[in-house]
Parts: structure tokens; sequence; C-alpha cells
């Protein structure tokens, strides 16, 4: 895994932020729990919940140009206390993976091959992460595009085949349920899948000169609360009560997709799909856990970059620590491997942790964290906020 001459452009960046959400946002089966058939208006409330933590993060990273959320932590609060900060974003980062890899292995050994042992599924899953990262993580994101294309293609060709199942009235009555159960929702989306482009955080250093990264996360962001909201009304109009009931309704809404005798069992390319959307999030995932990891390690504090040199003084800082990464990335996928056996007992009870206790959790380090950091970056008067635009 060579870290020399990685770079990335805002673009790709904005696309990986779309394809690390996408994934989760095909699992909606915790957001409909709580919100049913108003569940698709959840996307857009969830989005601009959204927006001051995305604000939080575009002012540390102005703040801090060109370094890690890690690295950003060591300067607010020193050597100690910040790795100790640091230590929380790298459990929840590992966190993340592990239930993303469950996740995976539930929905491989359920839906996908039934015969198959949920440990060895999410076994040979965790291998692929760790080839993809030993290729490079440049790489993967490049390939963020095309993903894209094919997400939303599929996306826009299923909702075309299921026309003819769609009932709108499902969607009525509209908005009848308690106040309380939007605002649930609405957090919950915030929390998962949303929150979690805090991983990205490890990877902006990557932009290359003069990108800036407040801008491709909110572009993400919005496009993903467009494709979670298509997902959820579709999911709605054609499974109606069935939706609440099923663990993976965008699953058995695309099993509703036939096309005569040419075109059956398309649930099986859905699942392609997903399963490489679970591959591009672990990967990242398992990405900021091991570089935040070495960051740690090396103990190794960079100067602030000059304005429009972000992207050259990280490439040659992560350089000096590349050797450490190949062991670190078994170690850490080894971890996430057992994490991931013990996390939860039963689909059903990922699913209600989703809709009640991840969002707590979750916000705690998606907000929580990085808000008493920019407040103490601020009280402190560090970093260089009027040299370098987020």
């Amino acid at each position: 895994m060579t870290l020399e001459k990685e770079n990335i452009s805002s673009k790709e960046l904005m696309f990986a932020v779309f394809c690390f959400i996408h994934g989760t946002v095909l699992r909606s089966g915790f957001i409909i729990s709580v919100t049913r058939n108003d569940s698709w208006a959840m996307a857009f409330t969830g989005l601009l919940f959204m927006l001051p933590i995305v604000a939080i993060y575009a002012g540390l990273l102005r703040k801090f140009p060109g370094k890690s959320l890690v690295e950003i932590d060591d300067i607010i609060f020193g050597p100690v206390l910040g790795k100790v900060i640091s230590a929380l974003y790298l459990f929840f980062f590992a966190s993340l993976a592990a239930l993303n890899t469950r996740d995976l292995g539930n929905f491989v050994a359920v839906h996908m091959m039934p015969e198959t042992p949920i440990a060895a599924a999410m076994a040979v899953f965790l291998i692929g992460c760790v080839y993809t990262l030993r290729r490079g993580i440049e790489n993967l994101i490049n390939l963020s595009t095309f993903l894209f294309i094919i997400s939303a293609g599929a996306l826009a060709f299923n909702a075309i085949l299921v026309l003819k199942e769609v009932q709108p009235e499902l969607l009525k009555p509209f908005f009848r349920l308690e106040p309380q159960k939007y605002v649930q929702a609405t957090v919950s989306v915030t929390a998962v899948p949303m929150g979690e482009v805090l991983a990205f955080t490890m990877l902006t250093p990557m932009l290359g000169k003069n990108e800036k990264a407040a801008k491709p996360l909110l572009l993400g962001l919005v496009l993903s609360s467009v494709s979670m909201a298509i997902v959820l009304m579709r999911d709605i109009v054609t499974l109606g009560p069935l939706v609440s009931i099923v663990s993976l309704p965008a699953f058995e809404s695309i099993r509703y997709v036939s096309l005569g005798d040419i075109l059956t069992r398309v649930e099986s390319v859905y699942g392609v799909i997903l399963i490489i959307l679970f591959l591009l999030k672990v990967s990242i995932l398992l990405y900021a856990f091991v570089l935040g990891l070495t960051q740690m390690l090396s103990g190794k504090r960079r100067p602030l970059s000059n304005p429009g040199h972000e992207g050259q003084a990280s490439g040659t800082a992560q350089s000096l620590n590349s050797k450490n990464h190949p062991p670190l990335i078994l170690i850490s996928a080894a971890l996430v491997f057992f994490y991931s056996l013990f996390v939860f007992e039963s689909v059903m009870e990922n699913k209600n942790w989703g809709a009640t206790t991840a969002p707590f959790f979750s916000l705690t380090f998606e907000f929580l964290l990085p808000a008493v950091s920019l407040l103490v970056a601020c009280l402190r008067k560090l970093g260089r906020a009027r040299e370098v635009k987020a």
C-alpha cells in the first residue's frame, strides 16, 4: 500500500461520498420502521440537520489545511489528550467497519447464498478489502466515479421497471404520525448514514493542489439524499404494508422487476452492486482506522502546510510511514473480523439498534467531538483560517 503519489480530485471525492452512503441507503428498513410511509421525506430533513455538521468539518479543515483528523486532534489538544480523542475516533471507525461487515455477512447468508456460513462470507469480504487497500486507496476512490454511474443507472432502470407495480395511494396519509417519530427518524438519517462521512476527514489531505473539501462533501450528501428519497418512495409504493416488516425493503422491491422471460432475477445484479458498495465503504473505514493508527504510533507532528500546497505536503509526510501500513492492514482487518462476529446476534437486533441507539452513539463522534475540537481551536486561536479556504 503506497501513499507517496496518491491524490484525489474533488469530483472523485464527491462520487466517493455518494457511493459510501448509497450502500447504507439501500438498507432502509431501520428508517421505515419509524416513519413508515413518510420515510422518504426524512432524506431531506436529515440533510438539513447534516448541514451544520458539515460546516464544523469544513471549519476544522480550513483551520488546519493538509491535516487529517488525528493530526488536528494532536495540535488542538496536545500529544496526550489529543491521542485519547483520536483513539475514540479510531474506535468509531473500527465499529462502523465491523457493523457494515456484519451487515454484509447477513445479506450474503440470507439473500445471496443461504448455505454459506456468515463467518466465511465476512472473512472473504475483508480479504477483498485488504487486497483493495494494498492496491492503493487512490484506485478505489477513482473507481467511485464508475460506481456512481452504475448505481445511479441501476436505480433509475429499476424505478422505471417497477412502475407497473406502483400504488401511489400507499403514500397517504401524509405526515400523520407523532412529531417525535419524525425527529427520531431525522436524527437517525443524519447519524446513519450521513454523519459517517466523518471518515473522509482522514482522506481530505489527499486532495490535490487548491482542491477544497467542503463542497464535494456537501454535493455528495445532496446526491445521496435524492437517491435515498427515491429508494424509500419506491419501496413504500411497491411493497405496501410489507415494507415495515421485511429486513431489506430495497432488495424485496427489486424482486418485482421482470420483463417477460428476458429479464428476471434482477435482484442478483443488485446484490453484486450492493456488495461492491459495501467493499468501498468498509475499505475507506479500514483505511481511516489504519492511517489514524499509523499517525498516532509515529508520534511526528507535521507543520501546517502553506496555502496551495496541502496535497504535496500531505503526500510527502504520509510516505514516511507507508512501510508500516501492510502489517497494520492485516491486523486491523482481523480485529474488524472478530469484532463483527459478536456485534449483533440477529438482523432484527441490528435493525432495532439502528433506529434507537445508533444515532446517540454515532453523533457523539460525528458531531459532539468535532464541535468541541472546533470550539477549543477557536478559543486558543489555533490554525490558519485566514489563509486557506475549506
